[in-house]
């Protein structure tokens, strides 16, 4: 009788992922630690399937050999390991990214700010408020997002003000006026888990969705930003992302575009921004819910972000390191010296 012994196989591919993976390399050593190590491996593949076996593994690395982000080198990762329908492999990652301000040099200082979490927003701003007189007091800020998966718009207020540079219109997000939407808000009501205060505001956009059933209602209309604050420094910003970045992280770079001191580096965005507002609904067994979201952003259809992600206006084509700690990397340091020969240019 065959025993088969699984083992859970969780690897972190933490520093050779980014722009320039070697996803083909990775496939590589992923299938030789599995055709080694794992066991089952002998009660999955016999040879009865060895021939399909060995056809599907070879598709899977021809489609590696394409691949250069993370996110989709994991998708090929997973999908190979699919195939022995064990639910112990697994692909997984570690960040180890620590809130942090860090003088750089003379000109530079950073932030290194890796969520914006509603449990993260106080520490945001006290990071902000502690360092505010040394942000301000030097030509350039490095503001780095990397492994930002986003979280809640209120927690990067504070960040607006230092790369404001002038006004642009905000494009918002409008609900879907369905009949869940509506019980969704009016059950919140009911059981009083709306935010103290913003009670009223919940009651006018339930009536608003009624009367607007079975379309959309925009409860706040597009506008022009204008900040009330200006710093003459930083002069400069540069914003770091990677394909992590997400959700309100993206929405944060979208801000950051429209300043005329700000560029963004780094790699394309993870592309989940379109559709927002994710609201927990239970389905028919207890226990089990779905997430959704319940509203879609006024710039589609013209400007989508799902899917295709926000495009840095430099690329950084360097190892993606989510062990940052509070370092200062090589990332951070392209980026100050990229930004340092702007600095001249602009003097």
């Amino acid at each position: 009788m065959k025993h088969l012994i699984t083992i859970c196989l969780i690897f972190q591919f933490v520093s050779s992922f980014g722009q320039n993976c070697d996803c083909e390399k990775e496939f590589n050593f992923l299938v030789e630690k599995i055709e080694n190590n794992y066991a089952g491996f002998h009660d999955k593949v016999t040879e009865e399937n060895a021939s399909e076996y060995n056809k599907f593994t070879l598709e899977l690395r021809s489609k590696a050999k394409n691949v250069r982000t993370f996110h989709i080198c994991s998708m090929v990762l997973d999908e190979w390991l699919a195939y022995f329908n064990d639910k112990h492999l697994t692909i997984g990652w570690e960040s180890n990214i620590y809130f942090t301000f860090k003088d750089i040099d003379e000109n530079s200082s950073m932030l290194r700010i890796p969520d914006f979490s509603w449990n993260s927003k106080q520490l945001i701003d006290t990071l902000i408020l502690n360092n505010i007189e040394k942000i301000t007091s030097k030509s350039i800020l490095i503001i780095d997002l990397r492994g930002n998966g986003g979280g809640t718009d209120y927690a990067y207020q504070e960040l607006l003000p230092l790369i404001y540079s002038n006004s642009y219109i905000s494009k918002r997000a409008e609900y879907l006026a369905s009949e869940g939407n509506i019980r969704h808000f009016e059950k919140a009501l009911q059981n009083g888990n709306i935010k103290k205060g913003k009670e009223e505001q919940i009651r006018i956009l339930i009536d608003s969705l009624k009367a607007n059933k079975g379309g959309y209602y925009q409860q706040n209309p597009n506008d022009t930003i204008k900040g009330d604050i200006k710093y003459s420094k930083p002069s400069l910003v540069g914003v770091i992302i990677d394909d992590f970045c997400a959700s309100s992280c993206e929405q944060f770079i979208l801000s950051a575009k429209h300043s005329n001191k700000t560029t963004v580096f780094g790699t394309r965005t993870l592309g989940v921004l379109d559709y927002s507002n994710v609201v927990p609904e239970s389905l028919l067994t207890k226990g089990l819910y779905v997430r959704y979201p319940m509203t879609r952003s006024t710039r589609l259809p013209e400007n989508p972000v799902d899917n295709v992600g926000i495009k840095p206006d430099v690329e950084i084509n360097k190892p993606v390191n989510l062990n940052l700690k509070d370092e200062i990397d090589d990332w951070v340091i392209y980026v100050n010296e990229y930004l340092k020969k702007h600095l001249v240019t602009k003097k």
